[in-house]
């Protein structure tokens, strides 16, 4: 029989997902902070400008993630702040930096995504019967710290041992440096461990590759991968699935 210690999950389109329009309502609220604390600053540029650039920041970071890497997110501003103009970011202080970063970073919390239904019950479960628990999330604009702040306002954060966030560990999933580090904090084997995701590639694909069990969640319109050792249309059906594994 097999025996597994561990389970890992997906953040996205897994636990939580994103409303109707929220990414667009997000990106707004970036721009207009954004342009609002250049003006105080004494850096004034058009909303327009400062659209353009977050436009372009997103086609860089497609092509960094692309090749499964990541970056802090002051990585991130510093490009937006540049492609608005040149240097501009070393003409701001320490302080204007930082506030152009929160708003950026923490937009999503003014504007957040929806906890899928039985996430709670089912963390509960897997932690009751004894599993070491991890998070496992690709970030998009928004970082690991910020994520952090919005799971414990959605009461989840607490049932997990390790969460861990591409934008801090600078690799993403598929990229087996992600699984490695957490089940390392995990102090667990591949072997002994199992990832729970919904996207064939990054969360069964590269579970698989660096040798866990993966399951996939199909209950947001995933498309299914014939090389799961398990799927499930319900969350509710991860704690009766982790035990015939």
């Amino acid at each position: 029989m097999r025996k597994i210690v561990a389970v890992t999950f997906d953040l996205w389109d897994t636990l939580i997902k994103e409303a109707p329009g929220n990414t667009e309502k997000v990106a707004r609220l970036r721009i207009d902070g954004i342009t609002s604390r250049l003006s105080e600053s004494g850096h004034t540029h058009d909303w327009e400008e400062v659209e353009e650039a977050y436009a372009k920041t997103g086609d860089f970071l497609d092509f960094t993630w692309g090749k499964s890497r990541d970056m802090p997110v002051r990585d991130h501003v510093l490009f937006l702040l540049n492609c608005i103009e040149c240097r501009l970011a070393s003409k701001l202080s320490k302080e204007d930096f930082d506030a152009v970063v929160k708003v950026y970073a923490d937009s999503l919390l003014d504007q957040p995504p929806l906890l899928l239904p039985k996430v709670r019950e089912t963390l509960g479960e897997v932690k009751e019967k004894g599993y070491r628990t991890g998070l496992i999330s690709n970030t998009g604009k928004t970082p690991g710290t910020t994520l952090r702040t919005l799971l414990g306002r959605m009461g989840v954060l607490e049932y997990f041992d390790v969460t861990t966030f591409s934008n801090e560990v600078m690799v993403r999933k598929p990229s087996a440096g992600v699984f490695r580090v957490t089940l390392e904090n995990l102090r667990t084997l591949p072997r002994a461990a199992v990832h729970i995701g919904d996207d064939p590639r990054s969360d069964v694909g590269g579970a698989k590759d660096f040798g866990m069990y993966a399951i996939q969640a199909l209950y947001t319109g995933a498309t299914v991968s014939d090389s799961a050792d398990g799927h499930v249309t319900d969350l509710a059906q991860v704690s009766d699935l982790l035990d015939r594994l």
